[in-house]
């Protein structure tokens, strides 16, 4: 077996719970979406569906990060406790270690992404489509994995610099940006926030992915 067969069955082994619980999750948003969607804006005209599937984006986007983070801290996690012994008795450098734990922990990111892609299928069985829509499940399921890739990059990248103050790390460097946005703000600067934003979150930037419109239904 290759090393990176190596990394990857590991990987697997210590993060295969998390990565079926994420799947899960994923498998379950579109129903969810729909159920929450209808009972809020009622009936099951065009608008009705369009206006309910809105709101996938932002559903996704927080399982995608919290899923990503979940699954690039276990394996750090369970390194660390042992002393990083597994990864020190390769005979690699560390730098190629990084790469294929890195390598093996996107692959298991397809998991989620098919999940998505199955629980869509399922509810467009289940909901009779106006003449004016189609569904896109396919390409909801490739925006749901793009997220995935780029929320688990930043998430391993934190995690092996700032190791197990990863959390605490990133919960502070939340706190900071929402207090100087709100400065900003209060000193009538929203200019320098919508700049970051733009730079942050419209393409290309690093994180456009979850600034562009989601939805399984639309024209």
């Amino acid at each position: 077996m290759t090393y990176f067969g190596m990394i990857l069955r590991t990987q697997w082994a210590w993060t295969r719970i998390a990565v079926a619980m994420l799947s899960l999750v994923s498998f379950l948003m579109p129903a969810v979406i729909w159920r929450i969607g209808s009972r809020g804006f009622g009936g099951s005209g065009t608008r009705t569906l369009v206006a309910a599937f809105e709101m996938t984006g932002p559903f996704l986007s927080v399982v995608a990060v919290l899923g990503a983070f979940v699954l690039a801290a276990l394996p750090w996690i369970i390194d660390n406790e042992s002393k990083h012994v597994y990864a020190l008795s390769l005979p690699m450098p560390w730098s190629q270690f990084v790469a294929m734990r890195f390598g093996a922990g996107a692959l298991t990111l397809l998991a989620p992404a098919l999940a998505l892609y199955l629980g869509a299928l399922a509810v467009l069985a289940m909901i009779e489509m106006p003449p004016l829509l189609r569904g896109y499940p396919g390409s909801l399921a490739l925006r749901f994995l793009l997220a995935l890739l780029v929320a688990y990059a930043a998430s391993f990248a934190l995690q092996y610099i700032a190791g197990r103050r990863a959390a605490i790390v990133m919960l502070i460097a939340l706190l900071i940006i929402g207090g100087l946005s709100v400065i900003l703000w209060a000193l009538g600067a929203p200019d320098v926030i919508d700049s970051v934003g733009t730079f942050l979150f419209v393409w290309p930037g690093p994180f456009a992915v979850f600034s562009e419109p989601w939805t399984l239904i639309d024209v």
